[in-house]
């Protein structure tokens, strides 16, 4: 038998295009049917994450009042992330609907990192992988839904996919690619953009450059140069300009305790969610390595390593699969590198196979859920967001808020507290802290809504007894589950909450 002559024989010339039209068309349908839930979500009027209105809030103050995004206290609660993702909200904060524009710039974001892989999977595996590719990459609807809410991992996934773009090498043998001083100036620009985003984006990042010390050292020592000097002139740029703020709010981060267990609980979410995408990327490699393809030579196992090199941090209380999005999509990326490794010398299936990824993709995205807001979500949010807005305008504020943020967004004032870490902050002193103890203890506040309890020590609940009545909660809708806002009133202050009923919300009439 003559030894070139492949074990199995490659499919018809109506076979590959029969495979060819059902990828595009599987791709398409993956790609539109997220566009459409999103759509959704762009349409519904209040928060899907209790969080969301904290991007925005920082927006309105990067407009309005620069230095109280960042600065050396925690009240108001400052930006302890970068500045890039408020910046970018900053023109949507006056139009008439701001929550509604922001999901848009989300949904945008988000496909462009789509595109992204596309491109990344192009390059190495051919124009039906990147399409097959970018569907995967988006239909796990139970975890690619993060993309929408108003988080700052939406804008470092697709920047550093774009900077992949860039600076992946083409191989990993010594002398197959070059960097030239535009790839560099524009991978860097990226990294950095993304570190702005998310302080993270510096781990996902670092593969990237390090890579180049097994390609051209030349290339690798020019790019470390570039994005050491870059990193570091963008930090003391801001270190400057916020008077030493910048590094003390990301040092709030260190007050986020660690949770037992919680590791152990994202890696099994996330392996229920993913393990086809998974599966497909070892079966690629398992094929490319049977075939002597190398698939440890090709550059993407860098991106691998990218995404799991944030894995010691998902123990950090508040730590969730958004921290694996980077992961996920360098799986994706790898699974099509790999295949098209394996099928370099049978030609004539590699059009056949990326109709497998789409299969997959089509069949993902129809058996996962894209969280949306249902009928009761929009009814309790609709009567609690009513009633904070006219308390604001007939009483006036102070308000104490531990989440949901869109209220301080919607009346104006910076957040005072971030729920989920406040407790931990008044347990280690944070600076500020005791600030809005006293405050409670002398009423300036004339709403407190508490959803992640107040402080448990004696001093915060007597004074929240003392000086606030209870007047009712509602259950509002996220992505995640419901929750209970529970509102209190200044003693003294001749208010009510009076939700109609067939709502999720309940009144307490005789304020106890």
């Amino acid at each position: 038998m003559n030894a070139t002559v492949e074990v199995l024989s490659p499919p018809g010339r109506h076979l590959r295009l029969a495979a060819a039209v059902f990828t595009v068309g599987a791709s398409l349908v993956v790609i539109l049917a997220y566009s459409l839930c999103a759509w959704t979500l762009v349409k519904y009027p209040w928060d899907w994450s209790p969080d969301d209105g904290l991007q925005l809030d920082f927006a309105r103050r990067l407009l309005e009042s620069p230095a109280s995004v960042f600065h050396g206290h925690s009240v108001p609660f400052p930006s302890w992330f970068g500045p890039l993702y408020p910046a970018l909200l900053m023109p949507l904060v006056h139009t008439a609907h701001p929550l509604a524009a922001s999901r848009i710039l989300a949904l945008g974001l988000t496909l462009l990192g789509a595109l992204a892989v596309a491109v990344l999977l192009r390059r190495r595996a051919g124009l039906l992988w990147g399409l097959a590719g970018a569907a995967l990459y988006l239909s796990v609807f139970d975890i690619t839904s993060y993309y929408m809410l108003l988080r700052s991992d939406t804008p470092l996934v697709t920047l550093w996919l774009w900077a992949a773009v860039l600076l992946l090498p083409s191989d990993l043998r010594p002398g197959a690619d070059r960097l030239s001083g535009a790839r560099i100036a524009g991978g860097t620009a990226l990294l950095i953009a993304a570190t702005l985003a998310k302080p993270t984006a510096a781990v996902h990042g670092l593969p990237l450059v390090l890579v180049w010390f097994l390609v051209d050292r030349r290339s690798a020592w020019r790019l470390t140069v570039a994005a050491g000097l870059a990193g570091l002139a963008t930090l003391g740029f801001l270190e400057a300009i916020t008077k030493g703020g910048f590094l003390d709010a990301l040092l709030l981060l260190r007050f986020h305790g660690h949770a037992p267990g919680l590791t152990t609980q994202i890696l099994g979410d996330f392996g229920e969610r993913t393990w086809p995408v998974i599966l497909l990327a070892l079966v690629a490699a398992a094929y490319a390595w049977k075939r002597k393809a190398h698939p440890e030579r090709d550059p993407v196992g860098f991106m691998l390593a990218g995404g799991l090199l944030v894995l010691p941090m998902l123990g950090k209380q508040g730590a969730c699969l958004n921290y694996l999005l980077p992961l996920f999509a360098a799986l994706v990326v790898a699974a099509g590198c790999w295949a098209a490794r394996g099928l370099q010398a049978t030609s004539g299936w590699r059009p056949v196979v990326p109709a497998a990824a789409a299969t997959l993709a089509l069949t993902l995205a129809a058996a996962q859920t894209f969280p949306l807001p249902t009928a009761y979500d929009e009814s309790a949010a609709r009567i609690f967001y009513q009633f904070t807005q006219t308390f604001h305008r007939k009483v006036g504020g102070p308000f104490l808020v531990s989440v949901p943020n869109l209220v301080y967004f919607q009346i104006g004032q910076d957040t005072e507290i971030e729920g989920s870490i406040f407790a931990q902050m008044v347990a280690h002193d944070a600076p500020g802290v005791r600030d809005v103890l006293t405050r409670l203890e002398q009423s300036r506040y004339t709403l407190v809504v508490e959803t992640w309890p107040l402080p448990g020590q004696p001093e915060w609940q007597a004074a929240l007894r003392r000086n606030y009545r209870p007047l009712g909660a509602c259950r509002l809708g996220t992505y995640f589950a419901g929750y209970d806002s529970r509102l209190y009133a200044r003693r003294g202050l001749p208010v009510d909450f009076t939700p109609p009923a067939g709502v999720r919300c309940l009144a307490v009439p005789d304020g106890h």
